[in-house]
C-alpha cells in the first residue's frame, strides 16, 4: 500500500474527531513462529554488517525510523542506510539490481512481483498492518452517498497502478491493481456490491482532493494522512472502511529481500530482523511514531499527532500475511497462489 504523503502545508486542528486517533499495536515477547524465522540474533556493541534499506515513503516506516533514532540497529551490530524511492517498481528494481539490500515494501505489489517476475523473495518481517480508519472510501457530504450500495454506477478515483499494471476502467478485465483496491473490492462484495459497477479512475494522490472538491468524481479511495487532509478540509464523510470485516487487519506491507541475498547474508538478516522487532515494539507507544512520521511520511509533527494509525507487528503471523495472497488469487491477479511460508522460510 502506498501511504501516500502530504506535500502541503500543515492542516488545520480540529477539537475532536469522529474516530479515535490511535491504533495500540500489541506488545508480544513470542519467538517468530517455526518455518519463518530467519534465526537468533543477539545483541552486539560492534558493528558487524551493513545494510541499505529502501522505501517508498509512507505511515507504515515509522519503526524504521525509531531503530534509526535509538540506536536499535546498532545495538544489534548493524549500519543501516535508509534509501526512499517514489514508487514501488523503483524500489524493487534496485533490489533485484543490488542497490539496496532490504525494501520495506507492499505486500500486493511484492506478493505479485514474487507470483510474475521470476524473482525469488524471502520475508523477512512483518511491516504494517491494517486498523479502523486508516484506508477508507470519503465522498463529499450531502453527496447522496452514504453506504457501499450507493457506489454503483458512480466514479471513484483511486491511486495510480504501480508495480501491478492496469488499463482500461482503472483494471484488466475488472481486476483490482492495489492493495487498496483489492481491499476495498473485498468488502463491496461482502456487501453484496460488484465492484464492476463502480468506475474506478486512476489518480495521482495530489490530485484526489481537487478531483472530489470539483466534481470530477463522486469518491476517492484514500490512505492516510490523506483521509485526515480530505476530512478537516473538506469536510468529507466516510461511506466504507476498506480494511474492515473480511479484510480487518489485513497485513499491509513488510520487509523483503532477494532469496539469494538472504542466503549470503544470514547474520545480518537476523540482527535485523531482531532490531525492527525491537522498533516495532517501541511503536506500541504513540509518541516514538509521532516523532519519526516526519521522516518516515513527510509529514509536519502537527500532522503526525493527529492521523490514524495501524499496527507495527511484533511477531511475523505467516497465516495472517497468507491472507494478502489469497485475496491475490481470488482477484485473478496472480494465476497461482503465492507460498508466503516458503518465502519466510527460503
Amino acid at each position: 500500500m502506498r501511504l501516500a504523503v502530504v506535500k502541503a502545508s500543515t492542516l488545520p486542528l480540529r477539537a475532536s474527531r469522529q474516530r479515535a486517533r490511535t491504533a495500540i499495536a500489541l506488545i508480544s515477547a513470542a519467538l517468530l513462529i517455526a518455518g519463518c524465522q530467519l534465526g537468533s540474533s543477539s545483541a552486539s556493541g560492534g558493528t558487524q554488517g551493513t545494510l541499505t534499506v529502501g522505501v517508498v515513503q509512507g505511515i507504515g516506516n515509522a519503526p524504521l525510523y525509531i531503530g534509526l533514532e535509538q540506536g536499535l540497529f546498532r545495538q544489534h551490530g548493524l549500519s543501516v542506510t535508509v534509501k526512499s524511492f517514489d514508487t514501488a517498481t523503483a524500489e524493487f528494481s534496485a533490489l533485484t539490481s543490488g542497490r539496496i539490500d532490504v525494501a520495506a515494501g507492499d505486500y500486493a505489489d511484492f506478493l505479485y512481483k514474487e507470483s510474475t517476475s521470476g524473482t525469488s523473495l524471502r520475508l523477512i518481517a512483518d511491516g504494517y498492518d491494517a486498523a479502523p480508519n486508516v484506508m477508507e472510501v470519503l465522498t463529499l457530504p450531502n453527496s447522496g452517498i452514504t453506504t457501499p450500495a450507493d457506489l454503483q454506477n458512480k466514479k471513484v478515483a483511486t491511486p495510480e497502478p504501480d508495480a501491478i499494471p492496469a488499463s482500461g476502467n482503472g483494471s484488466i478485465s475488472g481486476v483490482p491493481y492495489s492493495m487498496e483496491m483489492l481491499a476495498t473490492e473485498s468488502v463491496l462484495e461482502s456487501d453484496g456490491v460488484s465492484p464492476s459497477a463502480v468506475t474506478w479512475k486512476p489518480t495521482a494522490m495530489q490530485n484526489m482532493l481537487s478531483e472530489l472538491s470539483s466534481g470530477k468524481v463522486d469518491a476517492i479511495l484514500v490512505t492516510e494522512p490523506y483521509i485526515f487532509e480530505a476530512e478537516a478540509r473538506l469536510g468529507a464523510t466516510e461511506v466504507l472502511d476498506s480494511c474492515s470485516g473480511v479484510t480487518a487487519g489485513l497485513p499491509l506491507s513488510g520487509y523483503f529481500s532477494l532469496s539469494s541475498f538472504a542466503q549470503r547474508n544470514g547474520p545480518n538478516l537476523r540482527a535485523f530482523q531482531a532490531a525492527v522487532l525491537a522498533a516495532q515494539t517501541e511503536a506500541a507507544m504513540r509518541g516514538p511514531v509521532t516523532a519519526a512520521l516526519p521522516r518516515a511520511a513527510g509529514m509536519t509533527a502537527q500532522d503526525a499527532a493527529l492521523v490514524s494509525l495501524g499496527v507495527y507487528p511484533t511477531f511475523l503471523n505467516i497465516g495472517q500475511v497468507q491472507r494478502v495472497a489469497q485475496l491475490l488469487y481470488d482477484a485473478g491477479v496472480t494465476s497461482s497462489l503465492v507460498d508466503v511460508r516458503g518465502m519466510a522460510s527460503g
